[in-house]
C-alpha cells in the first residue's frame, strides 16, 4: 500500500490562486481564533465539538448565525466579532504570500505555530465549491532540517459527499483540550500525506423519546510514514470520535497505530487484527511467532474530557487526556499499558482591559517500562520494538512537544488587546528526559530525538501579532535556560522571529 506523495503534485494547482477562494475548515496555524471559539463554545453558543482540528467552519458558522448578540458581554461580543471576520476571510480572502525568518529554527511547535525551519516562504491558496475543494500550501524553507526545501505541507484536495468529507493532503492535526501540548496528536511534527474521512457537520444524535440531542464529529485517516526510518514507508492509522453529551462536557476518544510498511503484512486481514485490537501477543489467541514476525502493529489509544462550568460569574475550564500505549501480554485486561496523563484548567479574565484565557497545564509522559528490569528507567512511550523510530516523523513527535520521559508545567496567556492586535505568553518548566537515559543514545532516528540526556528548562515565549488592512505582522521571542546533568555546563539560548503575511 502506497499513499501518493504530495511533494510530486504538479505546481499547475497555482491555477487555483486566480479563483475565488475558501477553506472548509480551521486549521491549527491560529491560537487566537481558537481561544475565542472555545470561549463561545464554553458559554454555550457554539454547540459542536471544538477539540478536534481541522475543525469544520459549516458548524461554526451555523452556529454564529444563532447567536443572539446584544445578549453577549463585551468579552464574549468582542470574540464574535473577532471569530465573524476570520470566517468572512476563510470564504473569500484566502491568497496568501507568508515570509517567516528567525534567529534558530524552533525546537517546540504548538498549536497557533506553524514554522519549525528558521527560515522560509510560503504561497497559498484555495477554492471550494458544492462538491469539492481544493488548498495550496507552496513552501520554500532555506535551511531545512531534515534537507526537504520545497514543500506541499498544508496542501489538500477535499471532496463532499453527503455529511461526509474525503481528503487527500498534508494538514496538520491537534486532537485533544490541551492548550500547548496533547498526548495523542499535535501539529508538532511537520504533517503526514494521509487519505482522511470526516463527517462535516456535527448533526446530533436524538435519543427517542427524549429531547436530549448530542452533537458529534468523527474523523479518521490512513497515513504514510515517508520519512528516514527502521520500517520504511510504516502506515500510520489514526480515529477520533468527538461528542458534547451533556451542556457543558466534550468527549474525545482516539485510538493510533502504526501497521505495515516495508517487509510487514499489510493485507486486510492485518488490518482488522489492528482495527478490533487484536495485535496483543498472546492475547485473543493471536500467534506472533517467534521473532513477533505476525504482530500486526504498535497503537496507542485514550480518551479525554474537558467540562466547562461558570464559578463567581467567572468562566473555568477542566480537561484531562489518558492516553497509553497497548500492551504486549496474554492478559487481555492489560491490553493498555503505561497510560499518561494530562490535566489542565483555563478561564476567561481581563488583564489590563484586555479579554484573556488563561491556562495551566502539566503533562506527563514518564512510563516505567514493564518489559525492563530496572524501574526507573523509561523509554516506552511513544517506542515500539518493530517500529523503532516511534510514533515520531522527520524526527519531531507526533504527540507531545517534549516526546517521552518529560513532564511539563506550562502557564499560559492568550490575550486579544485590541481587534487588530493580539498577545501570547508562555512560561514553561520543562523536565526532559527524565531517567537520563535513552534508546539509542548513537542512533539519530531512533530514540528521544530531543535530548539524549536529562535536561532541566525554563522557558518564557511570546508573540505579538498585529493586522493593518491586508497584511498580519507576528514578532515573537523565545528565552530558555536549560540545566544538564553529567557536569554539562548550563545552556542559555534566545530565538526571535519575525512572520508577514499579505493576503491577496
Amino acid at each position: 500500500m502506497k499513499l501518493l506523495k504530495l511533494d510530486n503534485l504538479p505546481y499547475t494547482l497555482f491555477f487555483f490562486c486566480f479563483l475565488s477562494s475558501a477553506e472548509p475548515w480551521i486549521d491549527t496555524s491560529n491560537i487566537y481564533l481558537r481561544a475565542n471559539i472555545q470561549q463561545l463554545a464554553d458559554a454555550g453558543y457554539i454547540k459542536t465539538p471544538v477539540t478536534t482540528f481541522p475543525l469544520m467552519w459549516l458548524d461554526i458558522g451555523r452556529d454564529l448565525k444563532r447567536v443572539n448578540y446584544s445578549a453577549l458581554n463585551s468579552s464574549e461580543k468582542q470574540a464574535f466579532d473577532y471569530i465573524n471576520h476570520q470566517f468572512r476571510m476563510a470564504k473569500k480572502n484566502n491568497k496568501k504570500i507568508e515570509f517567516t525568518v528567525a534567529s534558530q529554527n524552533k525546537r517546540f511547535t504548538s498549536f497557533g505555530e506553524d514554522f519549525r525551519d528558521k527560515s522560509h516562504i510560503k504561497v497559498q491558496a484555495s477554492y471550494m465549491s458544492d462538491a469539492f475543494a481544493v488548498g495550496l500550501s507552496s513552501s520554500y524553507t532555506f535551511s531545512p532540517l531534515d534537507n526537504d526545501k520545497t514543500r506541499l505541507d498544508g496542501s489538500y484536495v477535499a471532496g463532499f459527499i453527503g455529511n461526509w468529507v474525503f481528503s487527500l493532503g498534508k494538514q496538520d492535526r491537534w486532537w485533544g483540550p490541551g492548550w500547548d501540548s496533547n498526548l495523542s496528536l499535535t501539529n508538532n511534527a511537520r504533517p503526514l500525506p494521509a487519505l482522511s474521512l470526516s463527517r462535516r457537520s456535527a448533526i446530533p444524535l436524538e435519543i427517542p423519546f427524549t429531547e436530549i440531542e448530542i452533537p458529534w464529529t468523527v474523523t479518521s485517516f490512513m497515513a504514510v510514514m515517508d520519512d528516514n526510518r527502521i520500517i520504511k514507508d510504516t502506515l500510520l492509522w489514526g480515529f477520533r470520535l468527538n461528542f458534547t453529551p451533556i451542556d457543558g462536557l466534550e468527549v474525545g476518544l482516539t485510538r493510533l497505530a502504526q501497521w505495515g510498511g516495508k517487509g510487514r503484512s499489510q493485507s486486510l486481514g492485518t488490518f482488522g487484527n489492528v482495527l478490533i485490537g487484536k495485535d496483543n501477543c498472546g492475547a485473543s489467541g493471536l500467534d506472533c511467532g517467534e521473532n513477533k514476525e505476525n504482530e500486526p502493529g504498535n497503537q496507542q489509544a485514550g480518551y479525554d474530557l474537558r467540562y466547562s462550568f461558570t464559578l463567581l460569574n467567572t468562566p473555568i475550564g477542566v480537561y484531562g487526556q489518558y492516553f497509553a500505549e497497548d500492551g504486549d501480554n496474554s492478559n487481555s485486561l492489560g491490553f493498555l499499558t503505561e497510560p499518561q496523563i494530562q490535566v489542565g484548567i483555563d478561564s476567561q479574565v481581563n488583564i489590563f482591559s484586555a479579554p484573556t484565557t488563561v491556562y495551566l497545564e502539566y503533562t506527563d509522559t514518564y512510563a516505567d517500562c514493564r518489559d525492563v528490569e530496572n524501574s526507573n528507567i523509561g523509554n516506552c512511550y511513544y517506542e515500539h520494538h518493530i517500529y523503532q523510530t516511534g510514533m515520531r516523523y522527520e524526527q519531531k513527535t507526533l504527540g507531545n512537544l517534549y516526546d517521552n520521559d518529560a513532564t511539563s508545567v506550562v502557564l499560559g496567556f492568550i490575550s486579544n488587546i485590541s481587534p487588530n492586535t493580539n498577545v501570547t505568553t508562555k512560561i514553561r518548566h520543562l523536565q526532559l528526559n527524565k531517567d537520563n537515559n535513552d534508546k539509542a543514545p548513537n542512533n539519530a532516528i531512533i530514540g528521544n530525538p530531543l535530548t539524549k540526556i536529562a535536561e532541566d528548562m525554563l522557558m518564557v515565549s511570546t508573540k505579538v501579532q498585529h493586522s493593518y488592512k491586508n497584511w498580519r505582522y507576528t514578532l515573537g521571542l523565545d528565552l530558555s535556560n536549560s540545566t544538564f546533568e553529567n557536569d554539562i555546563a548550563d545552556k542559555n539560548q534566545a530565538n526571535m522571529f519575525i512572520k508577514v503575511e499579505y493576503n491577496l
